[in-house]
């Protein structure tokens, strides 16, 4: 590869040089597409000059500024020259006059000449060119009807320039013409150059007013008139545009100019001026110098050749506009502008197409054969060998931008047997084997390109969709329908790998895709319908084949994908791009993950790979996204940023040794340094940039009073309750992709987080609470950049006039009013109240004397009454004392008696039980005694026993009738 490189950088000395790559994107919209001048003001608004109008542009919309008869307005149309100066005053030149932008009050205001100057001048005065010298506070200004004036920043006046002491017009002076075209200030030799429509170069010396001039020589010796453009390079040349005589280098150092070189058309040179009607010489802050040409195109030059790169028009899709370029310009990101005579504004912005693109069409040079590609080789020689499917084989070679195709031919015998290539291997050094949709594998040699076949008897290689070269030099090979193949290239013995429903161990499908070998010597391979498969090392001779996929129902299925490809990363996993995202293999535990699911603008991967710094790129349908596993971030690609606006095919990826990776997809091939990827870093300008109430603009000073100056400049704004519906307007400024900027806006007060809303560019409000808030915006450029610090203003909504202070004063005061009325009138009351009190209290305290005197008797009486009741108590209490004594005896003498009671009771029982028991026998032997004299014996003697208890009853008789005598 090494030598490759030696080759290619050599072969630099024999090839045609080739002019810088500048993809130019057009944008529309203007008035007039007769451009004339540009600027970029310290906003980071684009300002675009044009025969009909004014433009102020921020990367999607126009304010158009015109000539309508108003004082405030341009006094002219057409416009010549735009200049931003250290003051931040943006400078307009007209076909009628000088102008400035007043930012505060959004308008135009044209600056007059004193006309005592030239009081009988009647044609318009037309301003070409203006530079600044700000060390003298003053814009210098080139007049094509009244010669150099002055514009003095101190004194606010526009006059002629005059000598030291002399206010004399400037025709007295020794300049060439009073019809001044162009102007350069060289700051380092304190002189002005002066441009006119004479034919001399004059130039003043700012410190002693003495005026210089060169005459310019054309080729046939002749004066050259009529100088349109002067640009300063490196301090000590100055480029000279002319009319129609090309462009001439000056040595300014000397104090004696010097003429240098003069470039002009030649038909014999190629890298000369295409012609010599320039318009415009522009230096860009790279050093870069432009020639813009009528009818010439745009030219750069190159010190290499010392001569120019042209651009014209081409049939190519980002080819520039017009061949008449009028000016260019480059902005603060370095865009570089073209204004063109008739078709608008052509720019070269460098962030905005980040990929190449190779494909089939009519309108580039380059051109492949066929779109859609399959495969790519890097040879020896850094060329690019691309797989088209249809195409055969296209050489595309990076540095002179050559393409060279091998197709079949018929009827000759070394061209290739099949266009429809799919896949490419470099077995040896120089010898590709190419592998074809139903022509086998074709072997080309890399020098040669002679191209010759292996066609092995058993026809399984007819259409083969994979090559890979193991460790030990054998070739595999996937073909449709017909499993792996393996290929001894030294005998070219094939063994093939099949489906058997007998062995477990086969493939489960001969439909297979993908191969590769890992870092392990594994063969991995791809089903299109089964899965991956696994071929260890040690299985190569037997076949042996595991089958790695997880079983349905389970969160990842990859049996039946189609596995596009499969990659080892430099963390030692497999990764397989497959129809259901990025799979990642663990092969020490074979565990599979769905790696960055989510994160990828699409699951359907095509390819993927690993460039060297660890980042994975990842081709899915249309899109390309770059995944960093240290930050664990994506950034994802579209046809936007020069990707083809179709789908990527399977497996078409390649990284060159130099880290250029080549893409295939349905529409050609996409090729990007993967190390260079241009990036957006610039966050947008953010400005507030239109108020509306109820709809209807606001504008400075209006009726509605909200402003006084341009709302990009007002830091507070405050309504009334009345105004209660209201809408604010915001941008952006950048210009990449401008319609992929996005927006976030918060209101401090009322929201407590951001308001993420894409590409929306106005928000509006109404019936807000009364109080302050502010409202924030930032804004995102189209690589997603934020910006740091949202632009801001101060909202504030007055309350209604019930709640305003003086309203709320004047409520305070009343009630206060009204409250010291109310404690007046209660004092007065209880005035009249205490007199009436006091009368009361006097009746009230006679009647209290009486009725004390009363309560004095009174008191006496209950007195003695309450020492007879005292008397009679203490009488109670004796008789109290000596009952409870004759309760106490009484109580005694009944539990005497008790006892007494107690005792007879007992002893009668006694005495009545003995002749109870008796008569109860006897009647029980009368019972059993059958003869009547015994039974007359037994009744006698119950008759003693019944006479003896009637005794004891008559007894206690007697006792009871003694004791209750006694009670």
């Amino acid at each position: 590869m090494f030598l490759g490189v030696q080759m290619a950088v050599a072969k630099l000395d024999s090839l045609p040089i080739q002019a810088p790559r500048l993809n130019f994107h057009h944008i529309d919209g203007l008035n007039n597409n007769k451009i004339t001048a540009f600027c970029q003001d310290h906003d980071g608004y684009m300002w675009i000059g044009t025969y009909n109008g004014l433009h102020r542009y921020d990367g999607q919309n126009y304010r158009l500024f015109l000539h309508n008869g108003d004082s405030s307005a341009l006094k002219s149309s057409r416009i010549k020259c735009l200049l931003e100066d250290s003051r931040k005053t943006l400078w307009v030149g007209s076909m009628d006059g000088l102008s400035r932008y007043v930012l505060t009050q959004d308008r135009i205001e044209t600056i007059e000449v004193e006309q005592r100057y030239f009081p009988d001048l009647q044609s318009p005065n037309i301003i070409l060119d203006f530079v600044e010298d700000p060390e003298r506070e003053r814009l210098l200004v080139a007049s094509f009807t009244e010669g150099l004036l002055v514009y003095d920043y101190r004194s606010d006046r526009f006059y002629p320039y005059f000598e030291a002491g002399n206010e004399a017009p400037l025709f007295n002076y020794a300049f060439s013409s009073l019809e001044l075209r162009a102007l350069a200030l060289d700051h380092k030799h304190q002189r002005l150059w002066v441009g006119s429509s004479a034919k001399y170069l004059n130039y003043l010396d700012l410190e002693t007013d003495e005026v210089g001039e060169i005459g310019l020589l054309d080729e046939n010796g002749h004066v050259v008139e009529d100088i349109v453009s002067l640009e300063i390079v490196n301090e000590n040349n100055l480029w000279v545009g002319t009319l129609e005589k090309g462009v001439f280098v000056i040595d300014i150092s000397k104090k004696k100019p010097v003429v240098l070189h003069h470039y002009y058309h030649d038909r014999g040179d190629p890298f000369s001026l295409r012609n010599n009607f320039v318009t415009q010489i522009y230096l860009d802050k790279e050093k870069r110098i432009w020639v813009c040409n009528d009818n010439g195109g745009l030219h750069l030059y190159d010190a290499q050749i010392d001569g120019f790169h042209s651009y014209i028009p081409d049939s190519s899709p980002n080819s520039i506009t017009n061949i008449s370029i009028r000016c260019v310009y480059q902005d603060q990101q370095n865009r570089l502008w073209v204004g063109t005579a008739l078709e608008g504004v052509d720019i070269v912005d460098p962030l905005l197409y980040k990929f190449q693109h190779l494909q089939k069409t009519y309108s580039q040079k380059v051109n492949l054969s066929n779109n859609i590609i399959r495969d790519f080789h890097e040879d020896s020689e850094g060329r690019m060998w691309i797989a088209t499917d249809g195409g055969g084989v296209n050489i595309f070679d990076p540095i002179d931008k050559t393409v060279e195709v091998l197709k079949w031919e018929e009827g000759k015998n070394h061209s290739l047997s099949s266009d429809a290539v799919l896949t490419m291997l470099e077995v040896e050094e120089g010898e590709v084997w190419v592998g074809t949709w139903k022509g086998g594998i074709n072997i080309i040699d890399e020098k040669t390109l002679e191209v010759s076949f292996f066609q092995p008897e058993n026809g399984a290689l007819k259409s083969v969709f994979e090559l890979i070269q193991d460790k030990e030099g054998m070739i595999w090979a996937t073909s449709f329908g017909q499993g792996v193949q393996r290929i001894d290239p030294t005998t070219g013995q094939v063994k093939s790998y099949l489906h058997d429903r007998k062995d477990p161990n086969s493939l489960k499908s001969n439909l297979t895709f993908a191969l590769f070998e890992d870092s392990q010597g594994n063969i991995w391979v791809g089903g299109a319908t089964s899965g991956l498969y696994i071929l260890r090392h040690e299985n190569k001779g037997s076949g042996k084949f595991e089958q790695l996929q997880f079983k349905t129902g389970r969160p990842l299925d990859i049996a039946n994908d189609w596995v596009a490809q499969i990659y080892e990363g430099n963390d030692q996993n497999i990764y397989c791009a497959t129809s259901s995202g990025l799979i990642k293999v663990d092969p020490e535990t074979m565990l599979f993950e769905n790696v960055i699911k989510g994160k990828l603008p699409s699951h359907d991967i095509r390819s993927i790979l690993q460039d060297k710094r660890g980042r994975f790129w990842i081709a899915s349908v249309n899109k390309l996204s770059q995944y960093d596993p240290l930050a664990d971030s994506v950034i994802s690609y579209t046809y936007r940023d020069g990707l083809q606006n179709d789908e990527f095919t399977k497996n078409a990826a390649y990284i060159c040794q130099d880290g250029v990776i080549y893409l295939g997809g349905t529409q050609g091939v996409n090729y990007f340094d993967s190390e260079n990827i241009p990036f957006n870093e610039c966050p947008p300008q953010v400005h507030i940039t239109g108020l509306k109430l109820f709809n209807k603009v606001v504008e400075p000073n209006d009726s509605t009073g909200l402003i006084q100056e341009h709302i990009s400049k007002v830091d507070e704004i405050t309504f009334d309750n009345e105004q209660w519906r209201f809408t604010l307007s915001y941008i952006g400024l950048n210009y990449t992709s401008p319609e992929y900027n996005a927006y976030a806006f918060m209101l401090e007060g009322l929201d407590t987080d951001w308001n993420y809303v894409g590409n929306q560019k106005e928000v509006t409000y109404s019936h807000l609470p009364f109080g302050q808030y502010v409202f924030k915006v930032k804004a995102a450029n189209n690589d997603g950049v934020w910006q740091e610090s949202p632009a801001s203003i101060r909202i504030i909504i007055l309350p209604p006039w019930w709640l305003t202070w003086w309203a709320i004063s004047a409520v305070v005061i009343l009630a206060g009013l009204i409250i010291y009325a109310f404690i007046r009138w209660r004092i007065f009351k209880i005035s009249i109240r205490e007199q009436q009190l006091k009368v009361m209290v006097k009746e009230r305290t006679a009647q209290l004397s009486e009725k004390n005197k009363e309560l004095k008797d009174l008191n006496l009486a209950i007195t003695d009454q309450a020492e007879e009741l005292k008397a009679y108590n203490d009488a109670l209490n004796e008789m109290n004392e000596k009952l409870e004594e004759l309760v106490e005896i009484r109580t005694q003498e009944i539990r005497d008696k008790n006892s007494k009671l107690t005792k007879f009771a007992f002893d009668n029982a006694h005495r009545v039980r003995g002749p109870l028991t008796r008569i109860m026998g006897l009647m029980s032997l009368i019972k059993k005694e059958s003869e009547f004299d015994q039974r007359e014996f037994w009744i006698e003697k119950v008759a003693e026993a019944s006479k003896e208890m009637d005794d004891i009853t008559r007894d206690m008789g007697s006792e009871i009738d003694e004791h209750l005598k006694e009670e």
